[in-house]
């Protein structure tokens, strides 16, 4: 495995824990607001907190479900075209998820804001914003991974897990 590769894995997978991180947050920041609102406690500011570890959550884990093949693709047509249409067209779709993160990634960079925050909390929005960029970078250097595997193989394989 080259280093390129292995840099694109281990960028994937850093995602992938900071994915993971949000999400046991997640399980046990609502699990306590729920008991505390049962207790007529509610926790302040719950329905923020949930909703930012939800958007690390979902960005942190894009690069790692396109490393592991794990996004809905749906073959119904595809299927039937000879290997090198299929090829093609794989090529196609990686190049537009490539695209698509990257204009994401540079709109995200120019539209930042250190002073941006949440209404209630007053959470500063700049290391969600950094994040938001990584994970949406780590998603392009995986489908870039992708289209250089796909250009340098002389017969066409589905990507699998």
């Amino acid at each position: 495995m080259t280093i390129i590769n292995r840099f694109v894995k281990g960028f994937a997978f850093i995602n992938a824990y900071i994915a993971y991180a949000a999400l046991i947050f997640m399980m046990i920041f609502v699990g306590i607001a729920a008991i505390a609102r049962t207790f007529h406690y509610p926790i302040i500011g719950d329905v923020e907190f949930v909703q930012i570890a939800m958007v690390v959550l979902v960005v942190g884990s894009m690069g790692y479900t396109e490393l592991k093949n794990g996004h809905v693709e749906v073959g119904i047509i595809v299927d039937h075209f000879p290997p090198l249409i299929q090829k093609i067209l794989n090529i196609f779709s990686l190049v537009l998820t490539m695209i698509f993160c990257a204009v994401i990634s540079y709109t995200f960079l120019l539209k930042f804001d250190p002073k941006q925050s949440s209404v209630l909390l007053g959470i500063k929005f700049y290391p969600i914003k950094i994040l938001l960029i990584i994970g949406f970078v780590a998603w392009a250097f995986v489908a870039i991974q992708k289209i250089i595997t796909l250009l340098r193989s002389k017969e066409y394989q589905r990507f699998e897990e």
